[in-house]
């Protein structure tokens, strides 16, 4: 993977690639989604939070992460990392994270798109 080498390692890059794409997350979201460990994913999150490049809150017991709005590049960042979603993600990773569902459908709803 091209981002791998431009953030370090796969796991920085499948963390910063998760908060792409749901604005926010927690360790074990992330690390279920990859099915990498919750401890490299929390490492991970650290340094990037460390560097400016994520910012947290703390709900309850749980720390929430996002990309770090003041930091000059978060703009950037998010459109490079969502154009590799759409355009060169493989078919096999994209469905480890974007089917994800975060809140019931309505009910009645038909299904659309990728969950046809």
């Amino acid at each position: 993977m091209v981002l791998e080498k431009l953030f370090g390692n796969a796991t920085a890059t499948k963390c910063l690639l998760f908060l792409a794409r749901y604005e926010e997350g927690v360790t074990r979201e992330i690390s279920e989604a990859f099915k990498i460990p919750r401890a490299q994913v929390f490492i991970q999150l650290a340094k990037l939070e460390n560097a400016g490049i994520l910012s947290s809150r703390i709900l309850s017991n749980i720390r929430i992460y996002r990309l770090n709005p003041r930091s000059g590049i978060s703009g950037e960042l998010k459109l490079l990392l969502e154009k590799y979603i759409k355009d060169q993600m493989p078919q096999e990773k994209y469905s480890d994270f974007y089917l994800i569902r975060r809140r019931p459908r309505t009910k009645g709803k038909p299904l659309k798109g990728v969950y046809e």
